[in-house]
């Protein structure tokens, strides 16, 4: 039990410092809403179709990290000036912090990550949506 939690540990260490390194912001559900709203930035939740079919940020576009990578980006060509909050699954999900970095490369200027995905949008009683 010690030994895994050791892991974990080691584990969150190393993403945090991954994200600092390559300059990934984090942002938190009130700052990324306020983004949204204000300055016509956008939701990217890079989970998978079905999990997004369960529950989304409502307004959100689903991408996956693999449709970032290949550039298939024209649902979200507009805001690459704008903000982009990437929504993964949870905080130690690396598609979210890998999808950053893609939409950086891609010329995507204010990319940033929503600190602790989905899961912790619910876990704030955020609301979710299930429609399309």
């Amino acid at each position: 039990m010690v030994i895994v939690f050791f892991a974990l540990l080691v584990a969150l260490i190393y993403f945090q410092v991954k994200i600092m390194l390559a300059g990934v912001k984090k942002v938190s559900a009130s700052a990324a809403t306020s983004m949204v709203n204000h300055e016509n930035g956008v939701f990217i939740d890079v989970r998978a179709n079905s999990l997004f079919s369960k529950g989304h940020i409502a307004g959100s576009v689903n991408i996956t990290l693999e449709e970032i990578k290949q550039g298939k980006l024209n649902r979200v060509e507009s805001f690459k000036n704008s903000p982009v909050i990437v929504v993964g699954k949870d905080k130690v999900d690396s598609d979210n912090f890998n999808a950053v970095v893609a939409l950086k490369k891609q010329g995507y200027t204010r990319a940033f990550l929503l600190e602790g995905g989905i899961a912790q949008w619910a876990m704030d009683n955020l609301p979710l949506s299930v429609k399309n």
